[in-house]
C-alpha cells in the first residue's frame, strides 16, 4: 500500500509539473508560433529564380509550426481538461501514426462518465508516459488502447506487440513502472502491468467512478 505523505509528495511534485507545462506550452504558441508565421511571410516575400526550393522550405516551416502548435495542445492542461480524456487520447493517437512508424488502434465502448479536470490530467499524464515508453523502447509495430467500464469502475487498457520486458528486472531502470502505479493510485485507481517478452505488453488500469450528487 502507497503511504499517504508519498502520495501528497507526488501530488505536489505533478502540480509543479503542471504549472511549468502550462507556461511552456503558452510561450510556444504566443512567441515561437508567431515568430515562425514572421519568417513564413518573409520567405514569400523574396523573390527567388529556384520557386521550388522556396516551396520546399515553407513546406518545412509549415510542418514546423503544425508540429509547435500540436505541441502546445498536448502540454496544455487546461485544454485536456477542457476536451475531455476520449478526445485528447485520439489527438494523441493521430499524432504517433501521422509519424508512420505505428498503426494504432482505439476502441471505445463507454466514455469515461465522471472525471475531475485534475483526474483528467493525471490520467492524460499517465498515458502519454506509457505511449512514450512503447515509442523509445519497445520496437513495436502496433499500438492499441481500449476503454469500456460498467457500473461501478472505467478500465483503460494500453496494448503494444513490442518485444515485452521483465517487469521486475525493468523495475527502477528508467521505465518508470512504480511511478504509473503511484500516479494511478492519486485518481483512486489501480494499474496492472503484463509483459511477456517477444510477445508484448498490457497496462490495464482500473478506475471506480466517482459517485453522482443526488
Amino acid at each position: 500500500m502507497i503511504k499517504k505523505f508519498e502520495l501528497e509528495k507526488l501530488q505536489s511534485q505533478l502540480e509543479i509539473q503542471e504549472q511549468t507545462l502550462k507556461i511552456i506550452s503558452g510561450e510556444i504558441h504566443d512567441n515561437i508560433g508567431q515568430i515562425l508565421s514572421l519568417v513564413g511571410l518573409q520567405i514569400n516575400s523574396i523573390p527567388t529564380d529556384k520557386p521550388e526550393k522556396r516551396e520546399q522550405t515553407l513546406e518545412l516551416l509549415d510542418r514546423a509550426i503544425t508540429d509547435l502548435r500540436d505541441l502546445s495542445k498536448r502540454l496544455d492542461s487546461d485544454r485536456i481538461s477542457s476536451i475531455g480524456i476520449i478526445e485528447a487520447v485520439t489527438h494523441e493517437l493521430k499524432l504517433i501514426e501521422r509519424t508512420g512508424k505505428f498503426k494504432t488502434e482505439l476502441i471505445i465502448e463507454s466514455d469515461f462518465e465522471i472525471l475531475t479536470p485534475s483526474m483528467t490530467i493525471i490520467l492524460y499524464r499517465i498515458i502519454q508516459e506509457i505511449l512514450n515508453n512503447i515509442i523509445k523502447h519497445s520496437k513495436a509495430e502496433k499500438i492499441s488502447i481500449h476503454i469500456w467500464g460498467n457500473d461501478e469502475e472505467d478500465f483503460l487498457k494500453i496494448e503494444d506487440n513490442g518485444i515485452g520486458f521483465d517487469t521486475k528486472e525493468k523495475e527502477g531502470k528508467g521505465l518508470g513502472l512504480n511511478n504509473i502505479i503511484k500516479r494511478a493510485s492519486l485518481i483512486g485507481g489501480s494499474a496492472i502491468i503484463n509483459s511477456i517478452k517477444d510477445k508484448g505488453t498490457i497496462i490495464t488500469f482500473k478506475i471506480p467512478k466517482l459517485k453522482k450528487d443526488v
